[in-house]
């Protein structure tokens, strides 16, 4: 990767990090497409490894401990769909996944919209850490399913939940594409390349807290949401 790259690399990265770590989600969403055009050895690895660094910065920063008695549920679902995704993953051509998840999603945000949104209870958690598991697998977009759980939430709270489930997301990823040999000592080097991008954009996001916090949260997560749905039909169309 050319010094050039490196850079450009580490400017996407910056963005998708100021974007979740204002919002709570969006970093992949942001970053994904953009990496592959720089250098596609930037997916899916390094890329986790500074979601990894972000998702860490920013639990620092919204101290909620009571927040991982609820994330346990979506957490103990998200095993099941990750290790689904990967074996649905090599029986079903992607596109035809990228395609129904991301029609999946828009009706799910036209229904947000509609003013019915799911409560958060044990069941529908866990059946969110599932989908959100099997979708970060099979099509590379985990965040909408967990994130429209929480479109009611607060920022705080929003982001508290969601950079915990990342976190533990990120690491069981790294572990599964380890295990699978998709995961090396060059995809970690190339990782800490990034970190700095996710640094100064988790620093740029503590400056974006208050438009999202001043009554913006659905409105975002709801754009975010329907955004990555259209990214997604436009990469399996293209």
């Amino acid at each position: 990767m050319s010094i050039a790259q490196h850079v450009l690399a580490i400017l996407v990265v910056l963005v998708g990090s100021a974007i979740q770590g204002s919002v709570g989600f969006g970093l992949n969403l942001f970053a994904a497409p953009l990496l592959v055009l720089i250098d596609p050895s930037l997916v899916p690895g390094p890329s986790i490894v500074a979601s990894s660094l972000l998702n860490l910065l920013v639990i620092r920063r919204e101290r909620a401990p009571h927040v991982w008695r609820e994330m346990r549920w979506p957490m103990i679902g998200l095993v099941p769909g990750t290790a689904a995704g990967a074996a649905v993953l090599a029986l079903v051509a992607r596109t035809n996944l990228t395609v129904f998840f991301a029609v999946l999603i828009l009706v799910a945000v036209g229904l947000s919209l509609s003013g019915l949104h799911p409560r958060r209870t044990p069941r529908t958690l866990a059946a969110a850490g599932v989908l959100s598991g099997f979708m970060g697998t099979a099509v590379g977009i985990g965040g909408p399913p967990i994130a429209l759980m929480y479109q009611k939430a607060t920022g705080p709270e929003l982001r508290a939940a969601l950079s915990r489930f990342f976190g533990v997301a990120g690491l069981l990823s790294i572990l599964l594409l380890t295990a699978f040999g998709q995961f090396t000592w060059s995809d970690l080097g190339n990782g800490l390349l990034l970190l700095p991008g996710a640094a100064f954009g988790y620093l740029l996001s503590s400056r974006l807290l208050h438009h999202v916090d001043a009554g913006r949260v659905r409105i975002a997560v709801l754009s975010l949401s329907g955004a990555s749905a259209i990214v997604a039909l436009l990469l399996a169309i293209f």
